[in-house]
């Protein structure tokens, strides 16, 4: 069997809220369908 993986999708309004906590402020990241994505420098 298979285990379950579940993935968050976050809305725009989430991400917003991530950058104003602080949450990504140090990290290179674009919200692309719903999942934040690391980018390359």
């Amino acid at each position: 069997m298979t285990p379950h993986v579940a993935i968050a999708k976050w809305t725009l309004e989430d991400y917003h809220q991530m950058i104003a906590a602080g949450i990504l402020s140090d990290r290179r990241v674009e919200l692309l369908n719903g999942e934040i994505i690391e980018m390359p420098p």
